[in-house]
């Protein structure tokens, strides 16, 4: 550490007609220079505040001495008041332009201040005045390294930046990308529900303009015989296939509710067992049947199949009218009535499968509950069973006579037989049976009695 400018310990006047006589500069001088010398004992000590106080106190009394600030430029330095440290320091280099000291004073500021240039300038002022200083030139080095390091670590700061700001902008251009995606998919659905709300309000237009209750296209289709029926509804993969109701029975969404009971009238004789010779297959294409009709008899399910179908149909056309306007060509497309049938079983299997999921899941979670109502239901029954064990007379009688045998061991420990020999000690008894509260001692009333 930089020790403060030496003092040295002016004479004080011999008499008092010489004390009387002594200049007020001369008086100011000396009791400086006592405060300064006060200044370097205590920063010796590293009593610093004492020692700023002792320099304050010789600046008051001789302001223009550029030693003092300098002192007190060195003593904040070592205190980390940097700012109080290169005001000092200007100070001091003020009075005195050609000390180096005082220029190394504010070299260590400006360093200190992160002010790297300005210090190697004041630095090489310095040297320039005390070339052969080791110290100086450690200084200026310092200062290099000091403006390399914050020159490095600004750079790393702006790639930071940089970088930080890349991230931002892809972050927000992803997030406008998904917001303009959902609002996409927003509008398709909004699409997709209205477009099915005019659906339902055109079936239901149509229906009250009905004059024939069955329509006649359904009254002159041909089914074809049972056994073609009973092949088409027990093929591969029947069952996900016959979750449309409507391809069951060979109908449309069309349909009306008498449409459905007479064509269910004809499907059930044509798959019925009993016309087919007692086949297995025939009674599941039977049992298809039934839940066909089951399902589209009730008016909500029925509504709901139509939605289901007619939703399926429609997100099939529009995906083929998005390739067409693509431009790919419509030879390499499937047939469009094949690919609406395989979007609608598809819809259904989708359906099917995320409720069987839900069922399962709804399973697993009443099976745990169960069994943590069953893991808690043993451990009450448990801890009842050992408290109840616990609080038996038969263990409570051992444990007593265990402790009277300790008691009454004569090899016991010297300590043990002072406890029984004190005077507070008392002989814990065996109590037979415990009467509870509000109930009567029989034998003890017994006893009384005789």
């Amino acid at each position: 550490m930089e020790q403060p400018e030496p003092a040295i310990r002016l004479p004080a006047p011999a008499t008092a007609e010489a004390a009387k006589n002594e200049s007020s500069e001369s008086y100011a001088e000396r009791h400086a220079n006592e405060y300064k010398i006060r200044g370097n004992e205590k920063f010796k000590q590293r009593d610093y505040p004492g020692a700023v106080a002792a320099y304050s106190e010789a600046i008051a009394l001789d302001p223009n001495n550029s030693v003092l600030y300098s002192n007190r430029s060195g003593t904040y330095l070592a205190m980390g008041h940097i700012s109080k440290a290169f005001k000092d320091a200007e100070e001091a280099v003020k009075l005195k332009p050609d000390w180096p000291k005082a220029l190394m004073r504010r070299a260590q500021a400006e360093h200190g201040l992160t002010r790297y240039a300005t210090a190697q300038a004041t630095w090489r002022k310095a040297i320039a005045l005390d070339p052969e200083n080791k110290q100086y030139e450690a200084g200026l080095q310092a200062a290099k390294d000091g403006e390399a390091q914050a020159t490095k670590e600004r750079i790393e700061k702006e790639k930071k930046a940089e970088r930080e700001a890349a991230e931002k902008k892809r972050r927000e251009k992803a997030e406008e990308a998904a917001r303009l995606e959902a609002a996409k998919d927003k509008e398709v659905v909004d699409d997709f529900f209205a477009d099915l709300e005019n659906d339902k309000t055109a079936r239901a237009k149509a229906k009250k303009q009905e004059t024939n209750p069955v329509t006649e296209k359904y009254k002159t289709q041909k089914l074809g015989t049972g056994a073609e029926h009973v092949a088409r509804l027990t093929a591969k993969n029947a069952a996900f296939k016959n979750l449309d109701p409507f391809r069951v029975l060979a109908l449309d969404t069309d349909a009306t509710p008498d449409d459905i009971k007479a064509r269910y009238k004809k499907m059930s004789v044509l798959c019925h067992p009993d016309k087919n010779g007692g086949d297995e297959t025939a009674k599941a294409a039977f049992e298809y049947v039934k839940d066909a009709y089951a399902a589209l008899s009730n008016a909500k399910t029925r509504d709901k199949m139509i939605m289901i179908v007619e939703g399926a149909r429609a997100r099939c056309e529009r995906d083929r009218r998005d390739k067409l306007a693509k431009g790919v060509d419509e030879r390499t497309l499937p047939p469009l009535e094949a690919a609406l049938e395989k979007a609608v079983m598809k819809t259904f299997a989708e359906n099917e499968m995320k409720r069987r999921d839900v069922e399962d899941h709804n399973r697993v979670q009443q099976q745990r509950e169960r069994d943590q109502a069953e893991a808690e239901q043993k451990k009450e029954t448990d801890e009842k069973k050992f408290e109840k064990q616990w609080n038996s007379d038969d263990r409570r009688s051992s444990r007593v006579g265990l402790w009277q045998s300790f008691q009454d061991d004569s090899a016991r420990s010297a300590n043990v037989k002072r406890q029984r020999q004190a005077v507070n000690f008392k002989r814990e008894e065996k109590v037979e049976k415990k009467v509870k509260y509000g109930q009567a001692d029989m034998e003890s009333w017994k006893k009384e009695w005789k």
